[in-house]
């Protein structure tokens, strides 16, 4: 790998030519993938409206996860919880999955010409593998306010990732906000820092602090979920093999 960019938002990601997008959407919807397809997910499909969402699950039986305003939107099966992934019966299943900003993420990026990945702090090191093939990454945080506002929570998960991309191929360039990053993500408690964000503030008010706590925990899966192929509004993924 040769160089390795952060973009603050999903917007400026897609102004970036690169191999590669990580996208991160550390609360909640990058880690509720990485934790489903750690539990035998065979596919899911991201999708940017709740009226898709609802159409392909109907039409494909597929397992409906989302959220409007963090909580379960009326006839979904889970919402967009991590700890409820993690004890979801889901192997070899289909899922879709909207959610306010992560997955409006994936689907503005399926379009950008490189591979599509899904990453969080629960399969960073998997990513950092997964990677390895790729001339330039950009590391895309989802924001909040579907994709306009910063997100301190999705810049440290980068900035983590960062620093294990770092650390782990030698001589590549780094940008100049993954330098912030990987210094942000090295000063202080990870799981501290996300509760004390805006959005972390916002995800335990309304009764998901468990969430931020398993979302700060580092390599609880080895799965990396790639996107394989998208449509208008949507974008399917799949576990890379063997997770690199």
């Amino acid at each position: 790998m040769q160089s390795l960019e952060i973009a603050l938002l999903p917007v400026e990601a897609r102004s970036i030519e690169a191999d590669c997008y990580v996208v991160v959407d550390a609360l909640r919807a990058t880690t509720t993938i990485a934790t489903l397809f750690s539990r035998g997910l065979r596919d899911l499909v991201a999708v940017d409206s709740l009226e898709l969402a609802r159409e392909l699950a109907n039409r494909d039986g597929r397992i409906l996860f989302g959220e409007v305003d963090g909580h379960p939107p009326a006839g979904f099966e889970f919402g967009n919880s991590p700890v409820e992934a993690s004890n979801a019966r889901v192997e070899g299943r289909g899922a879709v999955l909207f959610t306010t900003n992560g997955t409006a993420a994936l689907c503005a990026l399926a379009e950008s010409g490189g591979a599509v990945l899904a990453g969080a702090l629960t399969n960073a090191a998997a990513i950092v593998e997964a990677i390895d093939d790729a001339e330039s990454v950009v590391l895309v945080c989802a924001g909040n306010g579907t994709g306009t506002r910063f997100a301190m929570e999705d810049f440290l998960t980068a900035g983590e990732i960062a620093r294990l991309a770092r650390d782990r191929y030698p001589g590549i360039e780094i940008g100049d906000a993954a330098r912030l990053a990987i210094a942000a993500a090295t000063t202080g408690n990870l799981e501290r820092r996300f509760a004390q964000s805006r959005h972390g503030r916002i995800t335990a008010a309304r009764g998901y602090q468990a969430d931020i706590e398993y979302a700060a925990k580092t390599d609880l899966s080895d799965v990396v979920p790639a996107m394989v192929e998208y449509g208008k509004g949507w974008a399917r993924l799949t576990p890379l093999e063997n997770g690199s």
